[in-house]
């Protein structure tokens, strides 16, 4: 087991392999050291803390957080019985806003004096091995805001080096990490990474990765263990931190074979001080435990905003995510808000798909040549290509218009790429109802109408659409495709679901909309064909009632 005492100059030790889950009960590290909490029991005293939009718990046993209830409605639990608790630990060494100093003998047990206890800022002081720490927890103005200053006063007769380091712990179960067969059984509310902010980037390291620890220096802003909704981050204030830590390791309940879960760990390092006797140092550490919120990660600073991973296209995503939310406060219904964001985003670019079935019509006269040419040559690529140059040719059409039929596709993936990130991060889905029984968004279609819906749809779809394809692709294209996006869509959230539904709802209508202007153009031409065909008969055949008045005339000159 892991003990505070034991933190030196390394980053992490190994810890035995056989020891308690952290949300079982009392570590197994050393029988002193559990008689010695088991009897300094009757000296614990549990402080809370009432912030905006949470409440929080501190006992002087450890200095850590004992809890931290989110309290807006929509984080209430599933069951209705209480609140979100991001303290996902119960072992006291495991506890978020711990403390660390090197170069210090804080005791495992360690019990802290209190000096201040009130609603808004709980003060925590302990003296000794030569030092005196405090520790003072505040309340911050925005919501989800904790601050925790630390400062260390030298009172040996010696100069002390030390380094202080306060940690984040996150716990999550193992059945709710494996993904299960194929990945179909994760739940990605619950899949947890590590992530740091360092040199202006922000790095991101998933379970198996953080096995091996992972350090990074240089411009820190922030350290922090995430999953898809909510974040536990740390932010240096004033003083820089030299350095964050991002650790995980596997934990197994007493003689267990298979983990329990796993232990997430970020901490942030603050430089080597030397303190001459009498001199202090100070750190201020902003801790930021909640939900993934634009408003409340932009009024908490420190680059904060960035824990939302909205992917490459970040710049895009992110007015989607604005735009979703200024719809939701005008029809109070976020289903709703999903479903016209995606109508007025398929509006929007309507005249791009426009300029593809421009580009696309050409080409569309030629299918039957193009078929014909398919079936000739199909064991003869190079026939096969050039057969269809020629044909290009005789028809005036260039080469390069099928490729530039497909640019405004891919014109368009980076938005429906951004729209897709923009739901799947979006806090408001979170524990939010639709209609029936849907009644929460961020969680999956319990009967699994959305998916199924949506590989019909995808199939009928995909029958209807004229094709150029080889019998084998054709197939794939409706049977494989339809298929695996269903599956895809089996565990997504409802919210997610219910836009790639909208999403292809709206395709099928734009793609029988564009069918009924391919019959209209079709007949156009096949009527101005028969009418200039009717006008050079008749030029080459003159009326009876024309050829007599040139007789007449004839007769009349004569």
């Amino acid at each position: 087991m892991l003990l505070i005492s034991s933190f030196s100059s390394l980053w992490w030790k190994p810890r035995p392999k056989q020891v308690r889950s952290p949300q079982s009960a009392a570590p197994s590290s050393a029988e002193e050291i559990a008689l010695r909490r088991a009897a300094r029991s009757h000296r614990k005293v549990l402080l809370s803390l009432h912030g905006s939009h949470f409440e929080a718990g501190i006992d002087n046993l450890g200095g850590g957080l004992v809890f931290y209830r989110l309290t807006d409605p929509r984080f209430r639990k599933g069951d209705g019985k209480g609140h979100e608790d991001m303290v996902t630990t119960e072992l006291e060494d495991y506890r978020p806003l711990r403390v660390s100093i090197e170069g210090v003998a804080l005791p495992p047990d360690i019990v802290w004096e209190v000096r201040e206890a009130t609603e808004k800022a709980i003060a925590l002081r302990w003296d000794g091995d030569g030092v005196e720490v405090y520790r003072r927890f505040e309340v911050g103005r925005g919501p989800y805001q904790l601050w925790q200053t630390i400062v260390v006063r030298n009172k040996d007769t010696k100069t002390r080096t030390l380094r202080v380091q306060v940690h984040a712990f996150h716990y999550v179960k193992r059945s709710l990490e494996d993904p299960g067969f194929l990945g179909l059984g994760q739940r990605p509310i619950y899949v947890a990474q590590g992530l740091c902010r360092h040199g202006g980037e922000v790095t991101r390291k998933a379970r198996n990765d953080l096995y091996r620890p992972h350090g990074y220096g240089g411009g820190i802003d922030f350290v922090g263990i995430e999953n898809q909704y909510f974040v536990q981050a740390l932010a240096p204030s004033g003083v820089e931190a030299e350095r964050c830590g991002l650790f995980a390791e596997d934990r197994y309940q007493i003689g267990a074979k298979e983990a329990d879960g796993t232990l997430f760990e970020g901490r942030l390092r603050f430089p080597v001080v030397r303190l001459e006797p009498g001199q202090e140092t100070l750190v201020r550490v902003l801790a930021y435990i909640g939900p993934k919120d634009w408003q409340a990660l932009e009024r908490a600073g420190h680059h904060l905003p960035e824990v939302v991973n909205l992917g490459a296209f970040a710049v895009i995503a992110k007015q989607f995510a604005r735009l979703l939310s200024a719809i939701n406060s005008k029809v109070g219904n976020l289903g709703l808000a999903i479903i016209l964001l995606t109508v007025l985003v398929r509006i929007a670019l309507f005249p791009i798909v426009d300029r593809q079935f421009r580009a696309m019509a050409p080409l569309r006269k030629l299918k039957p040549e193009l078929d014909e040419i398919n079936a000739r040559f199909a064991n003869d690529i190079e026939r096969r290509q050039a057969a269809i140059m020629d044909l290009y040719r005789k028809h005036g059409i260039n080469p390069v218009s099928p490729m530039l039929g497909c640019l405004p596709v891919f014109l368009q993936m980076p938005i429906f790429f951004a729209l897709y990130t923009a739901l799947s991060t979006h806090i408001d889905l979170y524990h939010e109802p639709f209609i029936g029984w849907w009644r929460d968004l961020s969680a999956p279609d319990p009967y699994f109408t959305l998916p199924i819906a949506l590989t019909v749809l995808m199939h009928v779809q995909q029958r209807l659409a004229p094709s150029q394809l080889d019998p084998v692709q054709e197939r794939m294209l409706l049977w494989f495709m339809p298929a695996m996006m269903g599956v895809f869509m089996l565990f997504l959230p409802s919210g997610l679901g219910l836009y790639m539904l909208t999403n292809s709802v709206l395709s099928l209508a734009q793609q029988r909309y564009n069918e009924w202007r391919w019959r209209r153009i079709e007949a156009q031409e096949q009527a101005n064909l028969q009418m200039n065909e009717k006008g050079l008969t008749s030029q080459k055949a003159p009326s009876s009632t024309a050829r007599g008045s040139v007789t007449s005339r004839r007769r009349s000159s004569g």
